[in-house]
């Protein structure tokens, strides 16, 4: 019996302490302290000596207790709608670079338009203390959200969205690039343009659909009715009525997102572009540039908004900083014009409608 207990006591592993650290590394527990804090003030070979004994130990700090002792748990909540979108996903690893360089890790979640799951996410990382958010809302034009937000007493940016300017935000100026793309065609002589949009519920469809609206009223040109979609919302069988309009149309400004679908369409019905349909693209990616025709785009830059809004949440976090003004940061887009658009040529029977009536 007693050997059994002796054998089961040798079996426990013993937590590995900073003190064993210390004592391994030929140091003082002040200096473990300032090498695992990231203090710089330490000299080269005797922070090597604490990482080598870290190591060797295989010790591993307690988290926890570090946060709950200086008040801050180096992390930051970020929400966006859905990870999977590309542009999405080159925001959260911008962000992620430019957080871990000052020792955050970024915590990330979607929320999928969800508005139920937005609130408890939100929550969540409130009870868990993070010491910081980058958030991207479901919808930025709802006073209840905007309130939401206010009661959040954690250091917050939003980008791509912008709730009344009470907040820090990073927006893209998806207007001008809407507009670009829609003075882009108009320019070729297209009338019947149709938008699929961002959400109108958020600070980038109601941008685009200005952008829209801007360019036609700039030339003093009446839009059609019934053109303007939502991302997500917008299938086959919305192109299909497209087609059948007694005007069809004979160009689209499409979310990246959309465009694969739209190309399937045009591929069954056997339509070519840009003879039948001219195409642009709100979003860029390379794949878009090797195409056959390759797109038409207005190019963001998703990295640049997400590196200012990670530095702006830093300056936010820090301890000096003062309570000031939100912050409102933009960034430009670019019209990069391919081989999918093409002036009207009214003679060919350019648009969706051209096949039905050949």
């Amino acid at each position: 019996m007693s050997e059994e207990r002796t054998g089961q006591a040798t079996s426990e592993a013993k937590a590995v302490t900073i003190k064993d650290v210390a004592s391994r590394a030929g140091v003082g527990l002040g200096t473990v302290s300032r090498v695992l804090n990231g203090n710089e003030n330490v000299a080269p070979q005797l922070r090597d000596q604490v990482f080598r004994a870290v190591q060797e130990l295989g010790y591993h700090p307690n988290s926890v207790a570090r946060s709950m002792r200086l008040g801050k748990s180096h992390a930051v909540g970020c929400l966006v709608t859905d990870i999977r979108q590309p542009i999405a996903a080159e925001m959260i690893a911008a962000a992620e670079t430019t957080l871990g360089r000052a020792g955050y890790t970024l915590i990330v979640a979607s929320t999928h338009f969800d508005n139920r799951r937005e609130a408890e996410l939100l929550s969540l990382m409130q009870n868990r203390v993070v010491d910081g958010m980058l958030l991207t809302v479901n919808r930025d034009n709802d006073p209840g959200v905007t309130q939401l937000l206010a009661a959040i007493n954690i250091p917050m940016v939003l980008w791509e969205r912008s709730p009344g300017g009470a907040f820090d935000t990073v927006l893209t100026e998806h207007r001008h690039g809407a507009r670009s793309a829609a003075a882009h065609l108009l320019e070729l002589g297209h009338r019947e343009i149709a938008l699929v949009a961002g959400h109108l519920d958020t600070w980038v469809g109601r941008e685009q659909k200005a952008g829209l609206d801007a360019a036609f009223a700039h030339r003093g040109l009446e839009q059609a009715a019934g053109l303007v979609f939502e991302v997500g919302a917008f299938k086959a069988r919305e192109l299909e009525a497209l087609c059948r309009r007694e005007r069809p149309i004979t160009a689209i400004i499409a979310n990246i997102d959309e465009i694969p679908g739209i190309l399937r369409f045009c591929a069954k019905r056997g339509l070519v572009l840009p003879r039948d349909l001219s195409i642009v693209s709100i979003g860029d990616a390379s794949i878009l540039e090797v195409m056959t025709p390759s797109i038409t785009a207005v190019r963001g830059n998703g990295t640049k908004v997400a590196q200012l809004a990670a530095n702006l949440l830093l300056k936010k976090m820090s301890d000096k900083q003062p309570e000031i003004a939100p912050e409102r940061l933009t960034v430009g887009m670019q019209l990069k014009i391919r081989r999918s658009t093409a002036p009207l040529n009214k003679g060919d029977g350019h648009g969706l409608g051209s096949r039905d009536r050949a």
